[in-house]
């Protein structure tokens, strides 16, 4: 792999915005090393049909280094695809495959973060944080038990970084399961209120 590539590998290819992946004009100019204006033109020349176009290209803007406001494109996995179809070398091959397994690499990332706990999941969560209060602290009266209760859903957001249980990914669902089970709360005061 030649400098340049490496140099390319390691600069942000793609960006996220919402749950979908994106790359622009400017940084397919820089990575194939061609003018901006020659990528804008080849992507204004593209002879795919409107939809696709509408669907996979949209016109925006940036500042150059003088502070004029110039047009750019943001575009789709596939219409980076349909646009790098045309360019062609072994640079550009690499190039390509780059581009490719950078998208995939961050689809796969945002993907793994949107599979979180099914609703029957969910249930199992919440009977189990209600067993192991329940049978530990039989004898606190409601409001007791509801900061025991606030408690360990705070340590099961904080231990998997979300911003409730609901959003735990399914894949640390057995993980959460068992920190329920061996949960402690000998921070917190058992006063009966």
């Amino acid at each position: 792999m030649t400098k340049l590539v490496k140099d390319v590998v390691n600069s942000e290819l793609v960006f996220v915005e919402g749950n979908s992946v994106f790359t622009d004009s400017l940084k397919v100019a820089e990575v194939f090393q061609k003018g901006h204006d020659k990528v804008l033109r080849d992507i204004r020349n593209l002879k795919c049909s409107v939809d696709f176009r509408q669907a996979n290209y949209g016109e925006s803007s940036y500042k150059n280094k003088q502070g004029r406001v110039m047009p750019s494109f943001i575009m789709t996995f596939d219409g980076f695809a349909m646009l790098a179809m045309g360019y062609t070398g072994e640079k550009a091959m690499q190039f390509k495959e780059m581009y490719i397994a950078e998208f995939n690499r961050t689809r796969h990332v945002l993907e793994s973060h949107k599979v979180t706990l099914l609703s029957k999941e969910q249930k199992e969560i919440q009977n189990a944080v209600c067993r192991v209060i329940h049978t530990h602290y039989p004898l606190l009266r409601d409001g007791a038990r509801r900061k025991y209760f606030s408690r360990i859903y705070s340590d099961l957001k904080n231990r998997y970084g979300v911003n409730s249980y609901r959003d735990i990914r399914r894949h640390d669902f057995k993980e959460a399961l068992e920190f329920i089970r061996n949960w402690d709360s000998s921070k917190l005061e058992s006063r009966p209120n």
